[in-house]
């Protein structure tokens, strides 16, 4: 996947990429390995970012995965509206937890 930079396993995701069934293999792959090298990874994405379900999958279960491993994965920035979109159709903000809403659009809770 020739659209993310990794630095020092932080993920910054170029404007041309997509975060879809397509390339999930491959990004699921570089999060993985990220996460063998370090305890926290941050995921820069792009505001447009293509994005579908199964990316919003990945990172949950990134989440989860990291949560157990004593580990934390993060966004470098809130959410763009095409991600927010998807979460919205997926059921993922309805209702919305503090913990979602902290990780996806760095709300802190009430």
């Amino acid at each position: 996947m020739d659209s993310v930079t990794d630095h020092n396993h932080d993920l910054t995701f170029d404007s041309d990429c997509s975060l879809t069934i397509r390339d999930i293999q491959a990004i699921h792959e570089l999060i993985l390995a990220a996460f063998a090298e370090k305890d926290d990874v941050c995921l820069s994405l792009p505001e447009d970012v293509a994005v579908d379900l199964s990316f919003i999958q990945l990172i949950e279960s990134a989440r989860t995965h990291a949560e157990i491993q004593g580990k934390t994965i993060r966004l470098a920035r809130p959410a763009g509206a095409n991600i927010r979109r998807v979460l919205e159709r997926g059921g993922f903000l309805s209702p919305s937890t503090p913990d979602a809403s902290g990780f996806w659009f760095h709300e802190e809770a009430a």
